[in-house]
């Protein structure tokens, strides 16, 4: 029968590191062990597991793992296989062998987490993102900027020593040039006319051969070293339009860059401007609708008050109207119980008030107050002492006569 494969971590049960001596772990089971031990622990329990412990200690692997008891017996027994195994240093060696796998295969699986759904897009983070392209894009602008201006003043360098460089092989060349028509100037005056009537008088000294040879190799090394200058020269110029062309080419392609980012900077732009144009008009619809709509809930207000004033008034009206001929017909029923005056007051003066509910002698109605003649003392109510008083035109003169009453404020006003 086959042993059973070992799943247990016996570095962190006896919590000690995998490179541990031997003296450290046997000082970790020694501490674990003291944890459980019957002196030190009181419970029934952990007496057993510790002398059972200590019977298995030199009991197989295998038959340890057959053993089946409660937690702290558990715990304890993996104490003992773990300071079985990695005090022998065969089984230590067989464990380190497949200790990886054992970590690789307790380590906790990583939780799945499901994807979550994308946020939908409101205005405000559609105008964040548009605003962090535009940011993006200034800041391609910017670093491309950066690296042409480093790319021109590369060429510019270059372009300058290529310059220095055919400016100077052009002054050799023309040296050599100036040096040549000299000596060319020099071989004609030797052999003018001039000089050959004149050698018999001043004795022309003739050159040697040497002399000849040195003029003939320095002549035709000026003629190499010339020739050498001008191909120097060609080339010189060919690398200077090559370098030139490179930069207007390099200066082209930045400016497209440069066109294609403000496009789409300008794009994004008109695209918020657009949006922020449209958001706008519509803001403004919404508020004169709802203007328009209060306006037309107060209109309606005021035009239900005025329906319901109305109304109220035409209730009144009708109301009064319906007193008034009640009134009427009561007093047409009664007829008029008014008795011819025999006084000679004119009943003129200030008619005190007489306090009281009663009813008016003249027209038989109930008023809280009656009005009192000061001269005859004839009593009546407001509206039968109008029609009782003796009226006076608005514009004609009053001739008051004082009366002597009882009212204190009609003696002194009169």
């Amino acid at each position: 029968m086959a042993p059973a494969p070992i799943t247990e971590d016996y570095y962190m049960i006896l919590e000690v590191v995998q490179n541990a001596t031997p003296e450290q772990i046997t000082q970790s089971y020694k501490r674990l062990a003291l944890k459980v031990h019957p002196d030190r622990n009181t419970n029934h329990d952990a007496t057993e597991a510790f002398q059972r412990v200590c019977q298995f200690s030199g009991v197989k692997l295998i038959l340890l793992s057959i053993v089946k008891l409660w937690c702290a017996e558990t715990q304890i027994l993996k104490l003992g296989q773990a300071y079985e195994t990695l005090k022998d240093e065969s089984k230590r060696k067989a464990y380190d062998h497949i200790y990886p796998s054992i970590r690789q295969s307790r380590s906790s699986p990583k939780t799945t987490q499901t994807p979550r759904p994308p946020p939908a897009s409101t205005p405000q983070s559609r105008t964040l993102s548009e605003a962090a392209q535009i940011i993006a894009l200034q800041k391609s602008k910017q670093e491309r900027s950066a690296r042409w201006w480093t790319k021109k003043n590369a060429f510019d360098s270059s372009i300058f020593e290529l310059q220095r460089d055919i400016q100077r092989l052009e002054q050799e060349i023309q040296n050599l040039e100036s040096i040549v028509a000299a000596d060319a100037a020099k071989d004609a005056q030797k052999n003018s006319w001039g000089t050959w009537l004149l050698s018999p008088i001043y004795k022309r000294v003739e050159d040697t051969e040497e002399e000849k040879e040195r003029k003939d190799r320095k002549r035709q090394e000026r003629r190499i070293e010339k020739d050498m200058k001008e191909r120097r020269l060609g080339l010189k110029k060919a690398d200077l339009k090559k370098e030139e062309s490179l930069l207007r080419k390099a200066k082209e392609e930045v400016d497209a860059a440069n066109l294609v980012d403000d496009r789409k900077i300008r794009a994004i732009q008109d695209g918020i401007w657009a949006r922020e144009t449209r958001e706008r008009r519509e803001r403004e619809k919404v508020e004169r609708e709802n203007i328009a709509r209060i306006y037309k809930q107060q209109q309606e207000q005021r035009e239900k008050q005025q329906r319901e004033a109305a109304e109220a008034l035409r209730k009144q009206q009708v109301k009064e109207q319906a007193a008034e001929q009640k009134r009427q017909e009561k007093q047409a029923r009664k007829g008029s119980t008014r008795k011819p005056s025999t006084s000679t007051c004119s009943h003129d003066g200030w008619w005190p008030k007489v306090q009281g509910r009663t009813a008016c002698p003249e027209c038989s109605e109930s008023w809280t107050y009656l009005l009192q003649c000061p001269g005859c003392k004839m009593k009546a109510c407001p509206r039968c002492q109008g029609m009782i008083r003796r009226r006076i035109p608005r514009n004609a003169a009053r001739t008051r006569v004082k009366t002597p009453t009882s009212d204190p404020f009609y003696n002194d006003y009169y």
